[in-house]
C-alpha cells in the first residue's frame, strides 16, 4: 500500500548529535548511525529519493548525505539511477530485512531437523545464505564428535572453497556466476586455478548427485557436502551443509551416505515449510 504525497512530505528522520548531557560513550560510531539514518529515510511509498530529499528528511547537511549515499551505493545498500541521480534501496538493504523476517521462521522449522541429523551422524550441520562472495551461517547444530567446526550463527565462510558456498554457486545464473568468478580470480591470484578446479568439480557433483563437496578445500581437516535450499518464495535460495573430520569422512562415505542424507534433510525442511505456510 503506497503512502500519500502528504505523508511522504511530512516524513522526517531526525538525526541528533549527542549533546553535553547525552554522551553515548566512545563506543558509539556516529558515521554508522548517520548511514543507517539514510536507510531509515526510505518509506513504503518512495520509488526513489535524491540527496536533497534525504538531507531534508534526516537533518544532515547535503555534503554529508552525498558522501553517505556514495558509500552506501558502493556497498550495495543503495542503487543510483544514472539518468536521474536518485537512489533506491539496493539488494544488500533488502536482504537485511528479508533475512530478519524469514530467518526466525526458517530456523524454527529447520533446527529440530538439523539437530536430528547431527545426532544421527555425529556431524556438524549448518544452514546459511549468500552475501556477496561469502556464505553466512544462519543456524548451526553439531554432534558429539571430537572435531567441532569453528563456525557459529553469523560466521562467514568463502563461497568458492566450501560445500555450502558451492551449493549456492550451483543455483546462480551464469551472469552472476561469471561476475563472482572474475572478482575471485582477482582476489585469489595464483591460487585461483586450483580453487576454480575445486568449484567446477563441486558443480559437477551437484549435477550428477544433487549435492556439492569440499574435501579439505576450506580447511584441510574438514570434509563436507552442501545442498541448495530453494524456498520458492521469490527470494534467493539458502543452503545446507554437513561436515566433519577428514579422517573419518572419506569421499566414498560422503557420496554414498552423507550427501544423500543431506538431500533428504533439504526435502524435509521444504516440506515442513510448505505445510506450515
Amino acid at each position: 500500500m503506497r503512502g500519500t504525497s502528504q505523508s511522504r512530505a511530512n516524513h522526517r528522520v531526525q538525526f541528533a548529535e549527542p549533546g553535553a548531557d547525552e554522551d553515548p560513550g566512545r563506543q558509539f560510531v556516529t558515521a554508522l548511525a548517520r548511514g543507517l539514518n539514510i536507510l531509515q529515510a526510505f518509506t513504503q511509498g518512495d520509488a526513489s529519493l535524491g540527496n536533497q530529499e534525504l538531507a531534508e528528511r534526516t537533518g544532515l547537511t547535503k555534503p554529508t548525505v552525498s558522501r553517505l549515499t556514495y558509500t552506501l551505493t558502493r556497498l550495495g545498500y543503495l542503487v543510483c539511477s544514472p539518468q536521474t541521480g536518485r537512489y533506491e534501496l539496493g539488494t544488500s538493504a533488502l536482504a537485511l530485512g528479508y533475512w530478519a523476517m524469514a530467518g526466525s521462521y526458517i530456523r524454527q522449522v529447520a533446527k529440530p531437523l538439523m539437530e536430528q541429523v547431527s545426532s544421527e551422524l555425529n556431524l556438524c550441520c549448518a544452514l546459511g545464505y549468500r552475501d556477496d562472495a561469502d556464505a553466512i551461517y544462519l543456524e548451526h547444530t553439531r554432534g558429539s564428535g571430537a572435531l567441532i567446526m569453528s563456525v557459529q550463527s553469523g560466521s562467514r565462510t568463502p563461497l568458492v572453497t566450501t560445500a555450502m558456498g558451492r551449493a549456492l554457486i550451483a543455483v546462480m545464473d551464469k551472469r552472476e556466476r561469471d561476475k563472482l568468478f572474475a572478482a575471485e580470480k582477482t582476489r585469489y591470484g595464483a591460487q585461483w586455478s586450483k580453487i576454480c578446479k575445486g568449484v567446477e568439480e563441486g558443480l559437477k557433483d551437484y549435477q550428477e548427485r544433487g549435492f556439492t563437496m569440499s574435501l579439505g578445500d576450506w580447511e584441510k581437516e574438514i570434509h563436507a557436502v552442501g545442498v541448495p535450499l530453494a524456498l520458492n518464495d521469490g527470494n534467493p535460495p539458502m543452503a545446507l551443509t554437513l561436515g566433519g573430520s577428514a579422517y573419518t569422512l572419506d569421499r566414498n562415505l560422503l557420496v554414498g551416505q552423507i550427501g544423500p542424507r543431506l538431500v533428504d534433510l533439504a526435502q524435509q525442511i521444504r516440506h515442513s515449510l510448505k505445510s506450515r505456510a
